[in-house]
């Protein structure tokens, strides 16, 4: 495409492998999403490699897939990071300014920044993002935005994201086994969902973001217009497809089919006389149950789920989130799940996640949950671009990165 650079996002998860294809105008900034494709995730686990070739195996086929309705050739991916090795800390940087012009520069706010990720790292452990929060001036907090103001002591608060290295390198080996280079360093989704799907007034009322995928959960809370606390939880909605299995004797594929089609969190949402048919696990012996037989084994592990949720939440120290909750990803889709957020996390109100930039095109197809990881990962370099570790695909230092991050922020 004429004028346009060509974007590619790669959500891998347990279950499904998620490419979506973009472009982005380069005249006016709007990025339009142009097709997308998900296969069956192999050689994954949690969110980190079991085995390189069959986790190569599952990205090319999901790049090949989109490539083929995009009508585009993929040679580099933003690739995103999902998994229990993933955690995060606050940071703080301290910077002096001694020169006798005390007016604070750009690179002042770049070198604050990069102060603040001066802490311990256990071994094998690197630094993904960092966050910046708030800065103070001459230990006056609450400064939005210093540069240009008169000051002797610069500070800023940041949200470290950190992650194992080896388990870092492992998933860029895949994707090079598959024949694709990295555009940028890679980047957490969590964060990317934020910047898509939660609305900056959310951030600043407080609010919590719950990716809910198959085997892993990610809870970001926001509060003051920033990412505060992030957790990665082992859990997701493939534990209710086991509960579903086990507990009616059928088949894997029979119990998701069962969520998705009939499953719901409250009784009031399934018809209570409605019989259906299944399959058991012999493949031979079929069996007919009430709809209402499956919330039996639903409503305890979403019960369980919300609660591993609420005491991330409650770890996090930020329990006043008047924003409510946004929820993404696959297990999402279950009938009920926003009001068993609300009620569960005590919260005021819970909403389905969406995009809120008006500066991505994206067909209906691709708004559906399990895609919004992999939409957001192409959006993110250009929505967000504060964080000095996420590389520009063409050219740009860190001066350019901060002054196009105070620009949007401010």
């Amino acid at each position: 495409m004429a004028n346009s650079e060509i974007l590619t996002g790669l959500d891998i998860g347990s279950a499904r492998v998620t490419c979506v294809i973009a472009a982005r105008d380069e005249e006016t900034g709007k990025i339009t999403v142009l097709g997308g494709a998900r296969a069956d995730s192999r050689g994954i686990k949690n969110g980190m490699v079991t085995s390189i070739e069959d986790a190569a195996h599952s990205i090319r086929q999901a790049v090949e897939a989109a490539e083929k309705i995009a009508d585009q050739v993929v040679t580099e991916v933003l690739l995103g990071l999902r998994g229990p090795h993933l955690h995060s800390m606050d940071g703080r940087g301290r910077l002096n300014i001694s020169r006798t012009d005390t007016e604070i520069t750009a690179e002042d706010v770049a070198g604050v920044i990069d102060n603040s990720k001066a802490v311990s790292l256990d071994h094998g452990t690197e630094i993904v993002h960092v966050v910046p929060q708030k800065f103070s001036l001459d230990r006056l907090p609450g400064v939005p935005n210093p540069i240009g103001m008169q000051g002797a002591l610069l500070e800023a608060e940041t949200h470290i994201v950190m992650g194992s290295n080896p388990a870092i390198s492992n998933l860029i080996k895949a994707v090079s086994a598959a024949g694709f280079q990295l555009a940028h360093n890679p980047i957490y989704t969590l964060l990317a969902l934020g910047e898509l799907v939660v609305e900056e007034e959310e951030k600043k009322l407080g609010a919590v973001l719950v990716d809910l995928g198959g085997e892993l959960t990610s809870v970001g809370v926001y509060v003051d217009g920033a990412l505060h606390y992030s957790k990665e939880l082992v859990v997701g909605g493939d534990s209710l497809n086991k509960d579903l299995a086990h507990g009616l004797g059928t088949t894997a594929g029979w119990a998701r089919e069962l969520k998705e089609k009939y499953g719901a969190v409250y009784s009031d949402l399934v018809d209570k006389d409605k019989k259906i048919t299944i399959m058991k696990a012999d493949r031979r012996t079929k069996a007919e149950i009430h709809t209402k037989d499956l919330l039996k084994f639903i409503q305890p592990r979403v019960e369980e789920i919300f609660e591993l949720i609420y005491g991330a939440v409650e770890k996090s120290a930020y329990q006043d989130l008047s924003g409510g909750a946004i929820l993404s990803g696959g297990g999402a889709l279950l009938k009920g799940m926003p009001a068993a957020a609300a009620e569960l996390l005590e919260l005021p109100q819970a909403r389905l996640a969406y995009p809120v930039h008006d500066l991505l095109a994206c067909p209906e197809e691709y708004l559906a949950q399990p895609y919004l990881g992999a939409v957001a990962l192409v959006c993110f370099p250009y929505f967000k671009t504060w964080d000095e570790d996420l590389q520009e695909p063409r050219s740009g230092g860190q001066l350019r990165r901060v002054w196009q991050w105070i620009r949007e922020l401010f």
